[in-house]
């Protein structure tokens, strides 16, 4: 596969295609939302997991990870977290850290 600005910055619109809501992971109340995002530019699938916490400004906060096909055909919300956890790397950004970045794997705080 060839590099891709996605595998820098995760993703991004307009190059976003074959979304796939796969709904919300309620786990602790977070009622994250879950979804899969194919890059139109080089074909890899990532799984997006977004927080936002209404009553808190600056609160949002998500994290995206490659997953394969094989993977994805099993994945639900409630598993999607640990996922990104142990992903070799992901994405990350939100208002809740002020920007965007990469980072090897490890844990996310996800809530208050």
């Amino acid at each position: 596969m060839s590099e891709c600005a996605c595998l820098s910055e995760g993703p991004q619109r307009p190059d976003v295609t074959d979304e796939r809501h796969l709904g919300w992971d309620k786990t602790s109340g977070r009622y994250a939302d879950v979804t899969l995002l194919r890059c139109t530019r080089c074909r890899r699938l990532w799984l997006r997991y977004a927080v936002e916490y209404e009553a808190f400004s600056r609160s949002g906060r998500w994290a995206e990870a490659l997953i394969d096909e094989k993977a994805a055909e099993t994945m639900t919300p409630e598993a999607a977290a640990e996922f990104l956890e142990l992903a070799e790397w992901f994405i990350f950004g939100g208002s809740y850290y002020e920007h965007a970045g990469r980072r090897g794997s490890g844990q996310l705080h996800w809530g208050f």
